[in-house]
């Protein structure tokens, strides 16, 4: 597994170069990311984008949407304007492969509403293309075809001709859909050239079926006949809905009603969608009215009319205007999110040089009076050093007993004009930096290390373990704060400020955090 924030960068980066040319590469890349090395927010966001994104091209089929809702409400309030795209874009296709229609088209129509911030022909077409699929479920299929339309055009800008046939063909199929059926036939013969030239198979078949349920349509046996036979489709042994629907059609042409309602049985028989389901009724609906069943044909054709026109259509058309309505609330917020920030900002500026031109006067002021204040702090600071560690175990205080007096003795030796013992400021700190690096030593640490470990359960053990990744001055931090020193006193050993020693800790704890959620609840407890 790859970790390591600079690691982790670069694979993403090249996950995000590839994946729009070899989407198996980038999901091979993308799973040897580990999850749980991201560290911030950012990182988590790219990956749930990249990872979804990867997975989906390379048809793995989503079971949730609680990854790529990471990147959806990270980039929401973010500028990255394609991030925001493609976020909305793919959790549209995890809804699809969730078969939540309603909640994909809400998704692609907050997509649709940034394709004016984006520079990418391929990913708009890919847009386009699945909002048309996502009407051509919902039966409407004017729109349909409108976004096929759209994405063919921008399938041609990117240079990617594949994909601009296959955008095609829907638009064939949208026309086919609503009856149009020789501007259908026309689009299906030119894209069936192209299959042709392209060695493309998949796609000639898609067009063969559709140009046949044209002919079909248009009530030329002939034609469709003639069509079947060149492409060895009249006795293909296939149980496939879009061959079987196809010849029950076109057995109804040429009136040939048995085989008809024999592949219309077996078209039942297969898995359908509710498209397939509407298909069906139509078809049953015609063969019904030919053979002279009017009663039946007209109880069919109801079926398919309220399946059409009702269901799909109103389940999908007021969430995406309720999308809409959303998207343009959010960006409202966004502008009126973005006014606060900058007065903020302003008032924050203001406010910081009026503190820094404070601190320049106060320190000024208080120069001298600081020298003398850090003096008393060091001196403290041999104190505590030689009566917190005593309190610890009895072999420390048997350890520090000749030093019991130290800190009267050097306060004597400095204040007291008659001692024939005085000593100068720069003789005064020498002996006390002397007694500070004396507690300090090697010797001295391990004893006090071994003395806390038999205090709070191995927990100096336990934090010097490389995989917490503390420095040696983040582990003296801890250290002398488990064995009781004040801030001030600890900010004088590892030359800190005192004020910096809190923000220290804080930052010291969350680092622990992220690599033990076991030990930074334990140093909660004895902190």
């Amino acid at each position: 597994m790859i970790r390591g924030r600079k690691a982790v960068s670069t694979v993403m980066d090249l996950v995000e170069k590839v994946i729009d040319d070899n989407a198996a590469l980038a999901d091979s890349l993308i799973n040897l990311v580990d999850p749980n090395s991201l560290g911030s927010k950012e990182n988590r966001a790219r990956y749930a984008l990249l990872y979804t994104g990867s997975e989906y091209k390379n048809y793995h089929v989503a079971h949730s949407d609680s990854l790529i809702m990471t990147a959806v409400r990270y980039y929401s309030i973010r500028n990255n304007m394609d991030y925001r795209f493609l976020s909305n874009y793919y959790l549209g296709c995890v809804y699809l492969d969730l078969n939540q229609l309603s909640d994909a088209g809400a998704a692609f129509a907050n997509a649709e509403q940034l394709v004016g911030y984006i520079d990418n022909n391929h990913w708009k077409g890919l847009l386009y293309s699945r909002l048309g699929y996502v009407f051509t479920e919902a039966c409407d299929y004017h729109r349909a075809e409108d976004y096929y339309s759209k994405a063919a055009s921008y399938f041609e800008l990117a240079g990617k001709e594949q994909h601009r046939l296959y955008a095609m063909l829907s638009v064939g199929q949208a026309k086919n859909n609503m009856q149009e059926y020789t501007s259908a036939d026309s689009i299906l013969r030119i894209v069936d050239n192209k299959s042709v030239e392209n060695g493309d198979s998949t796609l000639h078949n898609l067009c063969l079926s559709s140009r046949v349920a044209c002919l079909v349509y248009m009530e030329k046996p002939d034609s469709a006949t003639d069509l079947l036979s060149r492409n060895g489709l009249l006795d293909k042994k296939t149980n496939t809905f879009a061959y079987l629907e196809m010849m029950a059609m076109y057995y109804i042409t040429v009136k040939d009603y048995a085989k008809s309602e024999d592949y219309l049985e077996r078209a039942w028989q297969c898995k359908l969608s509710g498209n397939d389901s509407i298909y069906l009724y139509f078809v049953a609906s015609t063969l019904a009215e030919k053979k002279g069943e009017a009663e039946k044909a007209l109880d069919y054709y109801r079926e398919y009319n309220t399946m059409q026109n009702s269901n799909l259509r109103t389940i999908l058309s007021q969430p995406i205007l309720a999308a809409q309505k959303e998207q343009y609330r959010m960006m409202a917020e966004n502008e009126l999110l973005k006014y606060r920030h900058a007065r903020l900002t302003l008032v924050l500026c203001v406010v910081i040089f009026l503190l820094i031109l404070v601190i320049v006067l106060v320190t000024y002021h208080y120069k001298k009076k600081r020298m003398k204040e850090q003096l008393y702090d060091s001196l403290s600071v041999v104190e505590e050093l030689s009566g917190k560690i005593e309190d610890l175990k009895n072999q420390v205080r048997v350890q520090f007993h000749e030093r019991h007096d130290i800190s009267n003795r050097l306060y004597s030796m400095y204040f007291d004009s008659t001692s024939q013992d005085k000593v100068t400021k720069q003789q005064l700190n020498v002996t006390i930096n002397s007694l500070i690096k004396d507690y300090t030593a090697p010797d001295s640490v391990r004893k006090l290390d071994k003395l806390l470990n038999e205090s709070y359960d191995g927990i100096m053990d336990r934090l010097a373990d490389p995989e917490i990744g503390l420095t040696d001055k983040e582990l003296e931090l801890f250290r002398y704060s488990f064995a009781g020193l004040s801030s001030k006193a600890i900010s004088v050993i590892i030359k800190e400020s005192p004020q910096n020693i809190y923000q220290i800790k804080s930052r010291l704890l969350k680092k622990v955090r992220r690599c033990s959620e076991e030990l930074w609840s334990y140093l909660n407890d004895i902190w």
